[in-house]
């Protein structure tokens, strides 16, 4: 399996607010014939330290051998350090750490102003709207209409809750009827991490994922640290890793 994770965008790092727990994906979709399909996918792990360093441990796929458990098999592990500057991919079956130098939040905010701004200014005209073609002209953008309304603030967590409703008009994709997809989330404003989202879409159906056995103690130190029996690559831009299926 080839897997090519890229440069990591991370966000500002959140200090002072250390946390483990496991992130957990369901998916449930009907088809035509009211056949349910039900996923509910492997467990992700994640850590965060007062640094704001983070960790997410991923499994790409389970173990093919008979009696191996659902956390058997080969990962991705992605280890982001603020306080280094770099973040780190490692390959557990080669035993080799990708490293990537990260800008720090600040300088990434500065140079999307700057690039904002190169862009308004080079900005080609703009063409004018054509007509006869649905969603294009005669004062429709084709755009799906976004509806966003508050949930409110749940007791455990201090979670904040919102509803976005994303509603595409008739005839822009060839719908004879709209489409719409709901999606509601619930972010820990203190922690500044999401606890729980779900998403109906008639076309996909429905998803959820949810931050189960949550810790706010600290988490070992080394989980945020680069294995010594691990090589340590230099990577600038995008790379490949290959992995087994055993």
């Amino acid at each position: 399996m080839t897997v090519e994770p890229g440069l990591l965008r991370m966000g500002p790092p959140v200090m002072g607010q250390p946390y483990s727990g496991e992130l957990e994906s369901e998916h449930r979709q009907t088809l035509s014939n009211g056949t349910h399909i039900d996923q509910k996918r492997d467990v992700s792990l994640t850590y965060r330290d007062s640094q704001g360093r983070t960790r997410t441990e991923r499994l790409l796929f389970r173990s093919p051998s008979p009696g191996a458990g659902k956390q058997q098999g080969p990962r991705i592990i992605q280890i982001y350090d603020p306080v280094e500057g770099y973040s780190y991919t490692l390959d557990t079956q080669k035993r080799v750490v990708h490293r990537v130098a990260v800008q720090t939040f600040p300088e990434v905010s500065q140079k999307s102003s700057q690039q904002a701004q190169a862009d308004v200014t080079n900005a080609p005209a703009k063409p004018p709207l054509l007509a006869g073609r649905p969603g294009v002209g005669a004062g429709a953008t084709g755009r799906p209409d976004i509806k966003r309304e508050s949930l409110g603030t749940d007791m455990i967590e201090g979670a904040e809750g919102w509803r976005t409703t994303i509603t595409t008009a008739v005839g822009v994709i060839g719908n004879d009827k709209p489409l719409t997809r709901v999606c509601e989330t619930w972010h820990a404003v203190e922690l500044k991490t999401l606890l729980l989202s779900k998403c109906s879409d008639v076309r996909s159906g429905r998803s959820t994922m949810r931050l189960k056995n949550l810790d706010r103690s600290e988490p070992d130190p080394s989980l945020f640290q680069v294995p010594p029996d691990y090589t340590i690559v230099d990577d600038r831009d995008r790379f490949t890793m290959n992995f087994n299926q055993r």
